[in-house]
């Protein structure tokens, strides 16, 4: 959990705190509040062992997340009873003046100090913005939170929306850097420390970290070996702590690699969520069991990714995609809270498998074909859409442009990558962590300070084709090394023995399918086209849309049916108009 709201200005008691609380639908955590000349600050419990607020007599010091501490031990993480350690550690080092930030935590976080004495107040954001943070500004009030519409709702801006970040989202899944969906809301830079200044009313920014495009010193073998270094510092950090553990297990090479790494503890569990066993829970099994975890399976219902979208629409903010929460329900089904550490394997992709650079097409459609950059695309390239009015995409397209022209100043060559991955949250799979951090411990080692850098560096071509990842990872995947992933290739070999491997597999696959030997969903997401064209789907389509709409100020056409039903639509941007007007349907009601 946690999360908090700061306003420069005292607020009413109980109001910060019902607009934190307002983000739950049940079993909402305790808030603190403090209130002073300085403003107010309301903060929800953290789940982290050691990070609730800590209060000296001239500060306040806020945590969220659970970074690893770089320049202390973390013994706290495993006590119940040891609610500060971890903050008045990170006080105390920035106390000091011996805090650099990119080095001393590892993992998402977010630092709120505030100085009770000067009114001065501090807020950090971690290298990626795993945890973001958002700020509203007038002449009199500036007021942050890591929870965009808890913080519209304690500053008036619930109905002033943005209509071309509403397209943005619909069209994208993300909403460009640094807008959101409220029009006098912007989320913050990533990697820097935000001083407000309380006699100017101001907020002054400094950033300490950028992921500047630089040659790469190394060989890809000593990229890889900087790679498990990073990642084993992390993960025996919290292993050295305490063995109350567990992880997610999936079909994948990423979890394989993770289980490895945890393998020292025998016995954990290993939880996987799908619609009923299938391919990817038959080899997710098999890989439990080589690597000594206890193999969980929780299977969903099968109207979950309906069932869930209010309560996960809330519980991340808008302008992020629900349905990648995907532990939601099963976290108090499997119990996730009882664990002191939860581990995934969330960015890998991003981070090591050059995921956001963009390849020819058909790599996608025929997984046996090598991957080779698209040079020709450019997230700046205009967006034409014939059922958005010209104004809308007039402004998105500058906004899109703006970014790309931020993202390339920094990185000149590879700007189209990371244009989806700087701030974080432009990488559509972001809010994972965003609900898992509110749900339980989770601790996501691809996450770790050192991969981040190491990402930022190495070149493209490593990515591709799974080079780095491949030598990185293959000590951990030796004790699967026969064992298929579940889309067909053999993790421990290299790409270019996996090409006839996937193609066979594939072949096999498109037969099997044909004549109906291979039925049902066999991967680990929900079948969408059933669940998008389920009788109940179509009824709360119809409900949602029955009330008024903001979304049709942006649109060409006159009712929100024609454009959902629209062969210009994706199924995945159905899904976010889906998503886009349970916001609206509520918003209204309220």
């Amino acid at each position: 959990m946690s999360d908090f709201i700061f306003s420069n200005q005292p607020i009413q008691e109980g109001k910060l705190a019902k607009n934190l609380a307002s983000i739950y639908h049940e079993n909402s955590p305790k808030i603190h509040e403090y209130h002073g000349m300085w403003g107010s600050l309301a903060v929800s419990e953290n789940l982290y062992y050691g990070y609730q607020p800590y209060e000296s007599n001239e500060h306040i010091c806020v945590v969220l997340g659970g970074p690893l501490l770089y320049f202390s031990d973390v013994s706290f993480i495993k006590e119940k009873s040891d609610r500060t350690s971890g903050t008045k550690a990170i006080y105390k080092r920035w106390l000091s003046g011996e805090m650099n930030w990119d080095e001393d935590l590892s993992g998402p976080f977010a630092i709120c100090i505030i100085n009770k004495q000067s009114h001065e107040a501090l807020f950090v954001t971690d290298l990626m913005s795993f945890i973001p943070l958002y700020q509203y500004k007038d002449i009199d009030n500036v007021v942050i939170s890591s929870h965009s519409d808890a913080l519209a709702k304690s500053t008036n801006q619930v109905n002033k929306i943005d209509i071309v970040s509403r397209i943005d989202f619909i069209l994208h899944g993300v909403i460009t850097y640094p807008y959101t969906v409220y029009k006098n809301i912007q989320q913050m830079a990533p990697a820097s420390e935000h001083h407000f200044i309380s006699n100017k009313n101001e907020i002054v920014q400094k950033s300490y970290w950028q992921p500047i495009e630089k040659p790469y010193p190394h060989s890809i073998s000593q990229a890889a070996k900087d790679l498990r270094k990073a990642i084993t510092t992390d993960i025996n950090k919290v292993i050295s702590q305490t063995k109350n553990i567990a992880q997610f297990i999936s079909g994948g090479e990423d979890s394989r690699t993770i289980s490895s790494l945890l393998s020292s503890i025998p016995n954990r569990d290993a939880f996987i969520f799908l619609d009923q066993m299938n391919r990817e829970g038959k080899v997710a099994e098999k890989a439990a069991k080589a690597y000594g975890a206890k193999f969980r399976l929780s299977t969903r219902d099968r109207l979950h990714y309906l069932n869930i979208i209010p309560d996960c629409s809330d519980l991340i903010g808008e302008g992020a995609q629900y349905f990648h929460a995907h532990t939601f329900g099963f976290h108090k089904k499997c119990n996730l809270e009882q664990y002191d550490a939860v581990f995934g394997g969330l960015f890998s992709d991003a981070l090591l498998k050059g995921a956001r650079i963009k390849k020819v097409r058909g790599s996608t459609r025929f997984p046996f074909i090598p991957q080779i950059k698209n040079t020709m695309y450019s997230p700046a390239k205009l967006i034409k859409n014939d059922l958005i009015k010209e104004g809308i995409l007039e402004e998105l397209n500058y906004r899109r442009k703006a970014h790309y022209e931020y993202v390339k100043s920094i990185r000149p060559t590879t700007a189209e990558e990371w244009f989806e991955l700087w701030p974080s949250s432009m990488n559509m799979n972001i809010p994972n962590l965003h609900a898992n951090r509110r749900l339980f411990r989770s601790y996501e080692p691809f996450m770790s300070k050192e991969i981040v850098k190491i990402s930022a560096i190495v070149p493209q071509k490593w990515k591709m084709n799974r080079r780095l990842f491949h030598k990185f990872a293959k000590p951990y995947l030796k004790q699967t090394k026969w064992l298929l992933h579940s889309e067909g290739k053999l993790p421990y070999a290299s790409w270019y023995i996996n090409v006839p491997i996937l193609f066979f597999f594939w072949v096999g696959q498109e037969i099997g399918k044909k004549i109906g030997l291979i039925k049902g969903n066999q991967g680990p997401w929900a079948s969408w086209d059933t669940l998008l064209n389920s009788k109940e789907w179509l009824e709360l389509l119809q409900k949602y849309s029955h009330m008024e709409t903001k979304v049709l100020d942006g649109i060409l056409v006159d009712d929100i049916h024609t454009f959902y039903n629209s062969n210009r639509l994706t199924y995945i941007q159905r899904i976010n108009l889906m998503q886009t007007l349970y916001y609206e349907y509520k918003s209204n009601k309220s």
